[in-house]
């Protein structure tokens, strides 16, 4: 199995070798160009750029290479093209212009490879001077002369500018190196033609010299332009005016003639009615080829009538009020006319509501507003006024007093007095019991009548009323009374408890009770605190001056010191006394207590006494047997302890008990300032039964 897994990787390995030379039969190693004879040449020399390839191939054979040269960058748009075997191809420009400058590369392909040479910058240097040239050196004013500059030599886009003297008449790109150019002579000056180009390289420009000059004299044509105005320049409105535009010195028929007033054109033969606007200048220009003459004349026209002015009075008219429309022409020609041949008619709204004499009365309402205007008329002569508004003012209408924010009591507040109607400037007034306490005058719109005053006493919010007035006293209005609710704060709050004494016993139910003098507006709400938390243990609103908080069972916790506060929409807190509570413990919790402790101390006794009695008995040897370590029980009173009485000091004894005669010899013990005898006792078992 090895041999044949060894046989596969062989067979790969040739494989993949084989195709990797059949893909590598040759390979593009380089690309140089190279500009001959150098990369800066002056203009006209021959430039040869030559592209050479160094390519590896199997036998020595050259694959088929495409070859391109490009300029500045745009290998898109080649200056040279060449399919071709050879590894090395020659662009030539016969004769270099500056247009050949710029930077050139080499771009190569085969197959799949691709490569391009490095830069190279050609820069050819000089330009060629321009020539001028015109088909005429002499014309007449007007005429036209064709101006033709030329740079042949030049090749790419050229940007040519033509002066006449120092002026310049006309620019234009070109990449033929021939631009023609028709220019009109108007001025009798002899004309100064030159022209030059610019040429755009790489990043720069380039300016060429300025060509020869050529000189071109103009000769002045003879025309004039004629205005004639008849009958007169002087003349009076509704008179007819004749005003005519002419040409002398040469045909009509090859002149353009024209007749204006100031930006208006008018007929070259024009007649009028005159009227005082139509005073002024006016134009004749008569124009041949491009030669132009003008002529003026100035026309003054005298009023026949001056215009009419309107006038409304008085000023201001209320409703209801009488007022006077007149339409009157301050001025006439008297050797012309008189007044009475002046004729006015007014009109309100473009309708006319008056005739012949020029006044109009009526009184005011809302029907009579609107525009109004007049004309004055002679004839056929007709001029109209300016335009006047008229708009009767309104009364002031009964105004309304409001409260703009909560009222309460001994605290500043704000009165708005307002009218519904009425005509700017209205005039407030703020009353109080007839007294007046300030004024307001309101000019705009947006402006309003605001008061600010205070009251110390719920009923004194009645006696305030408002006036308004647009047109003195008898325009006066004056409102309803002020109707507000009124917000009494609180007044100092007072705790008490119930049960009223301070000494609680635990699990009694305890009441705090918080009350504030009548008056106050509802609702209130009361909080009640404990010593010095911020947060309060009860809250509640009620619609009356007391409350109350109840802890149904209460707990040595609750002990300490509490008060309350109470506040309601005038939003100032009053704070009550302090009152101090001290919960008891509970009786049966005493009892328990002190059983409990009477139980712990007569154990603690009862332990030290057979603590204390273990002591005294002690066997004195190893061979103890018959003596009592302890008094033997004895039921009787003279053995229980009384805890209440000190007890004596007792003589301790250990007796020997034996049925023999006993050992005289015995060892007095002392312990304290008690005296314990030890006798020796027989150890016989007669002993040990009596016992």
């Amino acid at each position: 199995m090895w041999t044949k897994r060894y046989s596969e990787i062989l067979l790969m390995t040739f494989m993949s070798i084989t195709c990797t030379r059949a893909e590598s039969e040759f390979e593009l190693r380089d690309v140089t160009l190279h500009i001959i004879p150098a990369n800066t040449v002056e203009r006209n020399s021959e430039l040869n750029l030559t592209c050479e390839v160094n390519v590896v191939s199997r036998g020595g054979n050259t694959p088929d290479l495409k070859i391109s040269i490009f300029k500045n960058y745009n290998n898109h748009n080649p200056v040279y093209i060449n399919n071709t075997r050879s590894n090395k191809v020659t662009y030539t420009i016969a004769k270099a212009q500056a247009s050949h400058s710029g930077i050139y590369q080499c771009d190569v392909s085969a197959g799949n490879q691709h490569l391009y040479s490095s830069e190279e910058n050609i820069n050819v240097t000089g330009l060629q001077t321009p020539e001028l040239r015109v088909d005429k050196l002499k014309v007449t004013e007007g005429e036209k002369v064709r101006v033709t500059c030329s740079a042949r030599e030049e090749s790419g886009v050229l940007e040519y500018t033509f002066k006449n003297g120092l002026k310049v008449i006309y620019k234009e790109s070109s990449s033929s190196g021939v631009v023609q150019r028709f220019h009109s002579l108007t001025s009798t000056e002899t004309a100064k033609f030159s022209c030059s180009y610019s040429i755009h390289v790489g990043n720069g420009v380039l300016h060429s010299s300025v060509s020869n000059e050529v000189h071109v004299v103009v000769e002045e044509l003879k025309f004039t332009a004629k205005i004639t105005i008849l009958p007169s320049t002087e003349v009076i409105e509704g008179d007819s005016v004749y005003i005519t535009c002419d040409v002398e010195g040469i045909n009509k028929n090859s002149s353009v003639l024209s007749l204006s007033k100031g930006s208006r054109l008018l007929p070259r033969n024009y007649s009028t009615v005159v009227l005082a606007n139509d005073s002024g200048v006016y134009e004749c220009r008569a124009k041949v080829n491009s030669a132009e003459r003008n002529a003026y004349k100035n026309l003054t026209v005298k009023e026949l009538f001056s215009t009419p002015v309107l006038t409304i009075t008085p000023a201001e008219v209320f409703e209801k009020e009488s007022f006077n429309v007149t339409c009157r022409s301050s001025k006439i020609a008297s050797e012309r006319i008189g007044h009475d041949d002046v004729k006015y008619f007014i009109y309100r709204s473009n309708k006319m509501i008056s005739s012949d004499n020029g006044i109009y009365k009526t009184m005011a309402k809302n029907e009579t507003n609107g525009n109004y205007t007049c004309t004055a008329q002679v004839n056929n002569t007709i001029k109209w006024s300016q335009w006047i508004t008229f708009t009767a003012k309104v009364l002031v209408s009964k105004p309304t007093i409001t409260v703009l924010n909560e009222v309460i009591l001994n605290k500043p507040f704000r009165i708005e007095c307002r009218s519904d109607r009425g005509s700017l400037p209205i005039s407030y007034t703020l009353k109080q019991n007839h007294t007046t306490l300030s004024h307001v005058q309101v000019s705009n719109p947006s402006q309003k009548a605001v008061f600010t005053t205070s009251i110390q006493s719920i009923q004194q919010i009645s006696e305030f009323k408002c006036e308004a007035q647009n047109n003195g006293v008898n325009s006066a209005q004056t409102s309803d009374t002020l109707r507000a609710q009124v917000t009494v704060p609180v007044g100092k709050p007072n705790l008490i408890t119930v049960p009223v004494e301070q000494d609680i016993t635990e699990n009694q139910q305890l009441q705090f009770l918080c009350g504030i003098p009548e008056g106050a507006s509802s609702p209130i709400t009361f909080k009640w605190y404990k010593e010095k938390n911020l947060s309060p243990v009860y809250v509640t609103t009620v619609n009356f001056t007391n409350a109350e908080y109840t802890i149904l069972s209460v707990e040595g916790s609750h002990s300490g010191s509490f008060y309350c506060a109470a506040l309601n929409k005038a939003g100032k807190e009053e704070v009550s006394n302090h009152v101090n509570v001290s919960v008891r413990m509970a009786r049966w919790k005493k009892g328990l207590i002190t059983g409990v402790c009477l139980m712990l101390v007569t154990g603690i006794v009862f332990a030290f006494v057979i603590r204390y009695r273990a002591m005294r008995v002690k066997v004195a040897s190893s061979n103890g047997a018959g003596i009592w370590s302890v008094r033997p029980p004895v039921l009787d009173s003279s053995e229980v302890v009384d805890v209440d009485e000190p007890e004596e000091p007792n003589v301790e004894y250990t007796e020997v008990l034996h049925p023999q005669n006993s050992d005289p010899a015995r060892v007095p013990l002392r312990k304290g300032t008690d005296t314990v005898y030890s006798e020796v006792q027989s150890t016989s078992p007669e002993f040990h039964d009596e016992f």
